[in-house]
């Protein structure tokens, strides 16, 4: 016989098993050799090559540890600054960056760790499973109320009190241990089948560079005489075409740097697009999450005022990011560049700036240290592959069909992925708030 639910008095989690209780995340660890403890302030200059292992809030996926990142402090760094001791097995929070609150379980490929503070380690009492937590913390609704609860001026953050004060609901320690088997079990299949969806859209994205890279470079007509480009990576381009630096046939045109630059507070939800590199997004702008200006502060401010054909490129932090506007009015942050075309198909230079040329000459030309940075000057000096201007126009109109058909491919598979991502969330969310229940714990 199913048994009774009861309010849980959580809007997000809802009603509850009669028999499960609900608790706040800080009381969770209330007993000789628990924890709930920021992580530490470790600054970049004593990062080392070896010793003790460093994570930061970008090694903690939703509900699964993500290896990135090659940082490590030494046994006296770690001595002088008193670091916490980070275990395998342990459960990692991170306080910055969406989703809000996501947790993962240290893995063992070291024998200890030191963590960033803006991570937080939890350790337990005896009477919670610290993996059944792992995905409460992962599951619908969760990530939502962790994320309107966020505060901060540039990225979005909660204090360790603030999180300490977030509701998880508990059945006993024996059902916890099996809902924690189960998703496991349960969560490995859906993320295979989410592994292999990702993996076929990156063969497809792959696969239109190499076409886009190929047709930039030796055209669409493969009988025509072809000679050396005198550029090694390029290889032979057909014999009536030209190689030039890319300033040669466009104007640069950055945003306002000065004193008239928009502050967070003059963003508005209406008015004159104010494009930063968030909004460049696959092949183009996503216009739900854009930022305006109000018209009086378009009038005043210095910097580019777009036209329709402007290519905006990312010059700092996601380097080569780009996109084409179709748009007549709007300016751009200080992060990017409108790249105008001046004597070239804006088009087809859109097709050179998404080929693999273009990642090539990004390597050379980036001269960032610890975040990747661009001048507009380097980017001035690309060499592209120029066709004659009808030709580019037949490339163009060549390229537009075939990556379209390409693009709706990818499409279908992102829609697929997306629809069991949010299966394994609302999966989770059944099983951590006891709407559904392990058979054999029932």
């Amino acid at each position: 016989m199913a048994e009774q639910m009861k309010s849980s008095g959580i809007e997000w989690i809802k009603d509850i098993p009669s028999s499960w209780e609900i608790n706040k995340v800080k009381y969770l660890a209330t007993e000789p050799g628990t924890l709930f403890f920021d992580g530490d302030w470790i600054e970049s200059d004593v990062i080392e090559e070896s010793g003790i292992r460093y994570l930061t809030t970008g090694n903690v996926g939703a509900g699964f540890y993500k290896e990135q990142g090659c940082g490590y402090i030494s046994e006296k760094t770690f001595s002088e600054l008193h670091c916490l001791n980070v275990y395998p097995g342990d459960l990692m929070i991170s306080r910055l960056n969406e989703p809000i609150g996501r947790a993962c379980i240290i893995p063992d490929t070291e024998s200890r760790y030191v963590v960033a503070v803006d991570n937080v380690i939890l350790r337990p009492n005896a009477n919670y499973n610290k993996k059944f937590i792992m995905y409460g913390m992962n599951a619908d609704g969760y990530a939502e109320h962790a994320n309107m609860i966020a505060r901060g001026a540039t990225m979005s953050r909660i204090s360790r009190s603030q999180l300490g004060q977030f509701w998880l609901a508990f059945p006993n320690i024996e059902e916890q241990q099996a809902i924690a088997d189960f998703l496991d079990k349960e969560c490995a299949q859906i993320d295979g089948i989410a592994a292999d969806l990702e993996k076929q859209i990156a063969l497809l994205q792959q696969y239109k560079k190499s076409l886009i890279t190929e047709t930039v470079t030796k055209g669409s007509d493969k009988s025509v005489p072809m000679k050396d480009s005198g550029v090694e990576w390029m290889g032979e381009i057909p014999a009536h075409w030209d190689v030039e630096p890319i300033k040669y046939r466009v104007t640069f045109h950055n945003g306002d740097r000065g004193e008239n630059y928009p502050a967070k507070s003059e963003l508005q939800s209406e008015g004159i697009p104010f494009i930063n590199a968030g909004h460049l997004e696959g092949d183009g702008l996503n216009m739900d999450n854009m930022d305006y200006i109000s018209e009086e502060k378009y009038r005043i401010m210095g910097g580019v005022k777009l036209r329709s054909g402007d290519i905006l490129y990312c010059l700092r932090g996601s380097v080569g990011k780009n996109a084409i506007v179709d748009m007549n009015q709007g300016t751009v942050a200080s992060s990017l560049v409108a790249i105008r075309s001046v004597r070239i198909s804006a088009e087809y230079l859109y097709y050179c700036l998404n080929s693999h040329i273009e990642e090539v000459q990004r390597y050379w030309w980036d001269n960032g240290t610890a975040q990747p940075n661009l001048s507009a000057d380097n980017l001035g000096k690309y060499k592209i592959c120029i066709p004659p201007i009808e030709e580019q126009k037949a490339i163009v109109k060549y390229l537009n069909n075939i990556c379209s058909q390409i693009d709706n491919l990818i499409i279908g598979k992102k829609k697929q992925l997306s629809t069991i991502q949010q299966h394994k969330k609302s999966l989770i969310y059944e099983y951590v708030t006891g709407k559904k229940r392990v058979k054999e714990v029932q």
